[in-house]
């Protein structure tokens, strides 16, 4: 981590005069508690065959690794349905172990899953395995890709196939990959029309009450299997229309018992905004307030590579949001690696050098995920200027205070911060001009001047939180 000058940004320290402007943290006002951030190795990772082997060995490190990357804990890995052909772009394929009904060639999709064994020696430490179709035998059309016409293409009465596919597939991944999969997600944004004629990727709608038998099917053989592992439920394309599917589900108390978590995408803005954010979350915190919510997939829906801070606070900005409105969690960002000319990729790879190139996304986000890590808990905070937008956690065992400050301006602007006690203190921060800055690293500071346009993450030691 490099050290510039503190030249631009400056800090006054004890005793000298504050700030009119004020981040305030409250500890002992507790909110949600952290599961991880995370990635998905859709599709990239059964690509990697053709990369210089250095380069996907220094990515995994960069996504995954505490200490010399920014400390992702969850990977989101694709249990392919297969075929696929109809899919135009090879790269939203995704192979499938069955070859027939209980036959499996675990020799495919070696790409990902070596990939995913990298992840976690680099530091990966829960995975997330989730479809976005069943196989073809499974579905009315024969294709992953989603119905010709865009409605329901589960097949009647292959609840418990789809079920039985899904757990063989992680129990290989668990006994005999030795991979820490956590959870089964077995549907993938079930209310879009995903239509075959559109080629575009893996797809499957299903109507609320379909989806309920393919989790009732999947709990009980995740039951007769004994298999560790929870089910991920929903992965709802948006905030919106995420109620209507919840509601179907928790009909059902029983099957409820196996539901880990939520979990829902913040595609889609005018469907997914603070309104309807604050709404679902309400509901989750008034009828099951032991269940997570999850942001398990996002990325800007926007057209162009962008390697700068224009895309990256979009990102941290939804991010502040959904921590704090959606009470989120996880919050596990969609490919982490892109090919494409599109604001998606933490970091986007030349696949005829074999090399990638990073992202501002990728640093922002390391500002949350290196420093907000598992079990740490939410707090109350305050920023009185209304261009920082601050996000507050502490660790469960009350020494570290951790504190994630967006300056949304093209100005600096200097705040006091009011910690309460602190013994040390660290600033990193992210804008146009760098990456991972250390900016200070010592006594604790009662003042602070954030760059334009940057994330900053400031972190607390304390004798008590």
């Amino acid at each position: 981590m490099t050290v510039p000058s503190q030249r631009k940004y400056y800090y006054k320290g004890q005793g000298e005069r504050m700030s009119e402007n004020r981040i305030e943290i409250k500890l002992a006002n507790k909110k949600q508690r952290m599961e991880g951030f995370g990635a998905s190795g859709a599709w990239w990772a059964q690509h990697t065959g053709s990369w210089q082997p250095n380069e996907v060995t220094r990515l995994l490190e960069l996504l995954f690794h505490p200490q010399s990357g920014i400390g992702l804990t969850i990977y989101r890995h694709n249990i392919g349905g297969g075929d696929g052909q109809e899919i135009e772009d090879p790269w939203r394929r995704a192979e499938t172990y069955e070859v027939s009904e209980g036959e499996y060639d675990w020799s495919r999709d070696a790409q990902a899953v070596a990939v995913m064994k990298q992840a976690v020696a680099s530091g990966a430490e829960r995975i997330v395995a989730f479809a976005n179709s069943p196989t073809p035998r499974m579905t009315q059309s024969g294709l992953t890709s989603g119905h010709q016409e865009g409605r329901s293409n589960f097949k009647e009465g292959m609840e418990d196939a789809f079920a039985t596919y899904l757990v063989d597939v992680v129990k290989h991944l668990i006994d005999v990959e030795g991979l820490p999969v956590d959870w089964i997600a077995p549907i993938n944004e079930p209310m879009w029309l995903w239509n075959a004629s559109h080629n575009g990727q893996e797809g499957c709608h299903y109507q609320p009450e379909e989806c309920v038998s393919v989790y009732r099917a999947l709990a009980r053989r995740i039951e007769d299997q004994g298999l560790p592992v929870r089910i991920s439920a929903l992965e709802a394309g948006e905030w919106s229309s995420a109620r209507m599917y919840y509601y179907k589900l928790a009909e059902d108390k029983e099957l409820m018992k196996y539901i880990d978590n939520i979990a829902v995408h913040s595609y889609v803005p005018h469907v997914s905004n603070i309104v309807f954010k604050e709404e679902f979350a309400n509901l989750i915190q008034k009828e099951q307030p032991e269940l997570p919510i999850w942001m398990s997939e996002w990325t800007e829906m926007e057209g162009g590579k962008d390697f700068g801070m224009s895309s990256a606070l979009v990102m941290a900005n939804l991010i502040h949001e959904d921590l704090t409105i959606g009470q989120v969690t996880s919050w596990q960002y969609w490919i982490a690696v892109s090919r494409y000319d599109f604001r998606d990729g933490l970091v986007y790879i030349d696949e005829a050098e074999g090399k990638f190139q990073e992202t501002k996304r990728l640093w922002v986000f390391g500002q949350f995920s290196k420093f907000i890590r598992p079990g740490y808990i939410r707090v109350e905070v305050e920023s009185t200027h209304p261009e920082l937008k601050v996000v507050a956690y502490a660790d469960q065992g009350g020494h570290v205070a951790t504190l994630v400050v967006i300056n949304n301006s093209k100005e600096a602007i200097t705040s006091s911060l009011e910690f309460g006690y602190c013994k040390h203190m660290g600033v990193v921060f992210t804008s146009e001009e760098h990456s991972f800055a250390g900016r200070h690293s010592g006594l604790p500071l009662n003042e602070w001047t954030f760059a334009p346009e940057s994330v900053t993450t400031i972190i607390a030691e304390t004798s008590e939180v």
